[in-house]
């Protein structure tokens, strides 16, 4: 029954991010402009959205933070795992989307004035090599 409910909430998919870092500011911003709106953004830190979306999926101990999350109708995927599943989206947001492009949902807008960790290159990096190593999944069906 649960798993049906949050099969409907996630129809239209949800990539979560950290919303502090710059890099992933920048892959969220492309994977939503490229789905053509498609694919919903939320940042951990700052997003309601996001932290309505996790406390839905993950359990109260669990740290959510430490990987982008997509969330779609199948489930759950974090960092490596869910860079497959983005690029799905992508696609499935270019032709659900045909037609409709003043419609792209850019939710990063934020309220706070500090740098942005990861603005320089080799923090980049880390964070790349740091998504490569990480991985996680939760399926809602089976």
């Amino acid at each position: 029954m649960i798993m049906e409910k949050l099969s409907s909430v996630f129809s239209r998919p949800m990539l979560i991010y950290d919303d502090k870092c710059y890099a992933c500011k920048k892959f969220a911003s492309y994977a939503s402009t490229l789905s053509r709106g498609w694919i919903r953004l939320a940042g951990h830190y700052y997003s309601q959205e996001a932290i309505n979306a996790k406390k839905m999926i993950f359990p109260a101990y669990y740290d959510s933070t430490k990987m982008f999350w997509l969330i779609n109708e199948k489930g759950a995927y974090g960092a490596r795992s869910g860079l497959l599943p983005v690029a799905r989206e992508i696609i499935k947001g270019i032709f659900k989307r045909r037609g409709l492009k003043d419609q792209v949902n850019l939710v990063m807008a934020c309220d706070y004035d500090e740098k942005l960790s990861c603005a320089s290159g080799m923090n980049t990096l880390k964070r790349i090599v740091n998504m490569m190593l990480n991985s996680s999944q939760l399926h809602f069906q089976n």
